[in-house]
């Protein structure tokens, strides 16, 4: 296993290591065709959206994540860990007033979410006046303090072609709090879990040593704001240079796994006795 540092060095040295390949397989639209994201692709875009995060005065501040596993989620992630300030990932099922809770215990200053978890953000953000922006992957213009995704990453990668290098040249602090992860809250209240860089990379170099997914093709299912799916598979597999297909959610798992041809799975007990049972039925229903 190499060592690395950071996420930071983690993605930059995969870059050069793994040069030309895909990072993750996206859909743009439900039923679509997977669309390649590479390395470089990665790269690029993250150092874009981290740069247009400082320029709009969010360095040093916590920001949240919300919305289903997709790209613009994992990119959010990223930008905002390696260098902007901390990440704060969110559950979208909970309630709006708990989710209003972990947003005033958190204290974020600004929150990135998908269209589809607008209408919880809206209620949870309502009278909460230490937000200075909310940010929506979806929209493709920025309103008063409702910023688009897309046009920050566009803004982004034109001051970096202009010479501004804050953002990549900012150097990672590996044991400063860099993800603050909330709890699921099983036995009580969520508890907020404070998660450097060298915790994290600390996991994916021991994960490493034990599971080998180069050159993969892996299914995320599981929840990207659980440490699980985030640290042992999203960045274990840009660790190791195997690629990631984004599930569009439980009901299309095998119709994904075999749009993307995955032979790489993380799950949990529950997601692969419920596999193993269909696949008894059918065998049953076909005699």
């Amino acid at each position: 296993t190499r060592y690395v540092k950071d996420i930071k060095d983690l993605i930059y040295s995969s870059t050069e290591l793994f040069s030309g390949r895909n990072a993750y397989l996206i859909k743009d639209q439900p039923g679509g065709d997977y669309k390649p994201i590479s390395y470089e692709q990665l790269k690029e875009e993250m150092n874009a959206l981290g740069t247009a995060l400082l320029h709009h005065g969010l360095e040093g501040k916590k920001i949240g994540v919300i919305g289903e596993n997709r790209y613009e989620w994992l990119l959010t992630y990223l930008a905002v860990s390696c260098g902007v300030g901390v990440i704060v990932p969110i559950e979208r099922e909970l309630h709006p007033s708990e989710i209003k809770n972990l947003i005033k215990r958190s204290g974020i200053s600004a929150i990135v979410y998908s269209g589809k978890s607008e209408d919880v953000v809206n209620e949870a953000t309502l009278n909460l006046d230490f937000i200075e922006y909310k940010i929506n992957m979806d929209t493709l213009r920025h309103d008063e303090n409702i910023l688009s995704l897309n046009l920050l990453v566009q803004e982004g990668k034109e001051l970096v072609q202009s010479g501004v290098r804050e953002y990549i040249d900012k150097e990672i602090e590996s044991d400063v709090m860099s993800v603050l992860l909330f709890t699921s809250g099983t036995t009580g209240t969520a508890k907020g879990v404070m998660l450097s860089h060298r915790n994290i990379v600390s996991n994916v170099m021991n994960m490493s040593k034990m599971v080998n997914v180069e050159g993969q093709v892996g299914l995320s299912v599981l929840p990207m704001h659980h440490t699980y799916e985030m640290t042992c598979h999203i960045l274990t597999a840009l660790y190791q240079g195997c690629c990631v297909a984004i599930c569009e959610g439980l009901k299309h798992i095998v119709k994904n796994m075999v749009e993307a041809r995955v032979n790489v799975m993380l799950g949990v007990p529950l997601l692969f006795e419920s596999m193993y049972n269909r696949i008894w039925k059918q065998a049953e229903k076909t005699g």
